[in-house]
């Protein structure tokens, strides 16, 4: 990408995420969409996209099949969340579904940095036991961007699926 004057954050080109380059949306075109970069409003678009992956997307060796060889537990062998899929959480339970999702984007969302990630289990006790909302938050850290996100996310424990929005929309 060549260096270009910025006036504002808006103004600025990101590079998305590498699955985002190397997948063709339009095969018909000769001209890459991305080589003039993306915007800002692209990039937090891309890291949703990311999250909303990471999310439901379901990682079936266990932790503790990879304890052997530590770095396939942060290889793409270990994307998404565990199988959750009919659980009825206790309250630990529900830490370990915590710190798990916190692992993941620590590892697999690499815009973030990941000493700001912080994902917060929402105690609403008028909620089913079965659906767990989370509140994600972390600071992008691309280029001279540092920017806070924010993002809520339902885990339906019966159906396995993860509905995330943005809550600064």
């Amino acid at each position: 990408m060549e260096k270009e004057i910025v006036k504002s954050k808006e103004d600025a080109k990101y590079w998305p995420c590498l699955l985002r380059r190397l997948t063709d949306f339009a095969p018909d075109e000769k001209k890459e969409n991305y080589s003039q970069g993306i915007t800002i409003k692209q990039l937090k678009k891309d890291i949703f996209d990311n999250i909303e992956m990471i999310l439901n997307s379901r990682s079936h060796p266990q932790p503790e099949d990879l304890e052997k060889y530590p770095e396939l537990a942060e290889s793409v062998l270990a994307y998404g969340l565990s199988d959750f899929c009919g659980k009825v959480c206790s309250m630990d339970d529900k830490e370990t579904i915590r710190e798990h999702i916190l692992h993941q984007l620590r590892i697999f969302e690499p815009r973030l940095n990941p000493d700001s990630i912080d994902v917060v289990l929402d105690q609403n006790e008028r909620e089913s036991r079965s659906v767990l909302e989370f509140q994600i938050s972390g600071m992008i850290d691309v280029a001279e961007l540092s920017e806070e996100i924010v993002f809520i996310s339902r885990l339906d424990l019966e159906t396995g699926n993860s509905l995330l929005k943005n809550s600064q929309e």
